[in-house]
């Protein structure tokens, strides 16, 4: 019972969807693979932020990860996002928060946002050079309503 108050204590209201995907065969992200995410607004009123989630193996060997990242909305309009995900600091320090051998990363790639209500589905990709992305353990997107307004 005590587990179950704390769950829903937890619970951030603000936010809309949350998946994080750890299917990577070896760490590995091969270059082909496009995860993919899909969620509905129902709420037209509020702003909302997208937060890509980014886990990996700690002291991770790049500084920063080219991403691609679609999303396509209700009305069939789709934007493309490409960033270079920044890992480490300048000082070499990693970005996110790390416990053991594991980090998560959450960057936020597009806020304060107005959204029509329907479908919408995120596509996450990268562009790395070689065929795959090393030391990844999970890939995910938060969507929730903006603090900022």
């Amino acid at each position: 019972m005590l587990c179950l108050l704390l769950f829903m204590a937890s619970c951030d209201k603000n936010q809309v969807y949350h998946k994080l995907d750890e299917d990577f065969t070896e760490n590995r992200w091969q270059k082909n693979v496009v995860k993919e995410f899909d969620f509905e607004i129902e709420d037209a009123a509020p702003i909302y932020d997208f937060v890509l989630l980014f886990s990996h193996v700690s002291d991770y060997q790049f500084s920063s990860v080219p991403m691609k990242i679609r999303i396509e909305g209700p009305t069939g309009k789709a934007e493309n996002i490409a960033i270079d995900l920044k890992i480490k600091e300048d000082n070499g320090k990693d970005i996110a928060e790390c416990a053991g051998d594991y980090c998560d990363l959450k960057y936020t790639f597009k806020s304060k946002s107005k959204l029509e209500p329907g479908k919408y589905k995120i596509y996450v990709g990268h562009s790395f050079k070689g065929p795959y992305l090393p030391n990844v353990i999970g890939v995910g997107l938060n969507v929730q309503k903006s603090r900022d307004k």
